[in-house]
């Protein structure tokens, strides 16, 4: 696997780490148990880029009129997904707000990990400058 593939997803691992451990923290109706948020992790990490590449496939042209609802949207179904997997005794999500809030939360994590993993330094490790310079020009076709 490229080293730039690893970066990426440690990083998303970490923000969706930091996420959901300040959801658990600031939520009262978000539940979470130290083992079970290892788990949580590592299963709401998997579970967003499938949904965001599933999402992709789907309809590229719906994913970017509406980048933010759908963001929110895979956002959500990814927690669900993760709280119907994890038992309730690690990790539960109750309460209309709570389920709110705690989807604002980690898809704002989400949001500033996507500003920093695609809009990385020059030095980042792993990509030349002329590989991350393609990349940036097909987004702007894409647009």
């Amino acid at each position: 696997m490229r080293p730039r593939l690893w970066i990426t997803i440690v990083t998303a691992a970490l923000a969706n780490a930091a996420s959901l451990a300040l959801a658990g923290w600031l939520l009262p109706g978000f539940d979470l148990t130290l083992a079970w948020w290892a788990v949580a992790v590592v299963l709401f990490t998997v579970l967003s880029v499938v949904l965001r590449t599933l999402a992709q496939r789907l309809s590229t042209r719906w994913l970017r009129v509406y980048a933010i609802t759908g963001g929110l949207a895979l956002t959500a179904v990814a927690l669900a997904l993760t709280d119907w997997i994890v038992p309730a005794s690690g990790f539960d999500i109750h309460g209309y707000g709570t389920w709110i809030l705690a989807t604002l939360i980690v898809w704002a994590a989400g949001i500033a990990f996507g500003e920093v993993d695609h809009h990385a330094p020059e030095s980042t490790p792993g990509v030349s400058p002329e590989v991350r310079a393609a990349a940036r020009e097909g987004d702007r076709r894409a647009s």
